[in-house]
């Protein structure tokens, strides 16, 4: 009996870890979720002020050159810049839980 004991407490400490283990996942993979959720806002509101900025640039007479308008490039850079950031944290959420595997 005190075999079996020991062997079910030991059981129990294992499932233990595995579950906390899991839990902890679940908890990286909500947070990242929520951070890809703001980067992708961020650059929805980007994309917004972008277009605001290319029609309030627009020009009805003459010929302005857009890529030297430095509103815009600042815009796209930014965008780029979220864009890359989402990729990384979408990498990253892709990659908890299988370290368990």
């Amino acid at each position: 009996m005190a075999k079996f004991l020991n062997d079910f407490s030991r059981w129990l400490e294992d499932a233990s870890k595995v579950l906390s283990k899991g839990a902890g996942d679940l908890t990286m993979k909500g947070k990242l979720k929520i951070e890809i959720f703001e980067l992708k806002r961020q650059v929805q509101e980007l994309f917004r002020e972008l277009g605001q900025s290319f029609y309030a640039f627009f020009p009805l007479k003459g010929n302005k050159d857009i890529k030297n308008n430095q509103k815009i490039k600042s815009i796209v850079q930014r965008i780029r810049k979220l864009k890359s950031e989402i990729k990384k944290r979408e990498i990253e959420y892709k990659k908890i839980g299988q370290k368990m595997k």
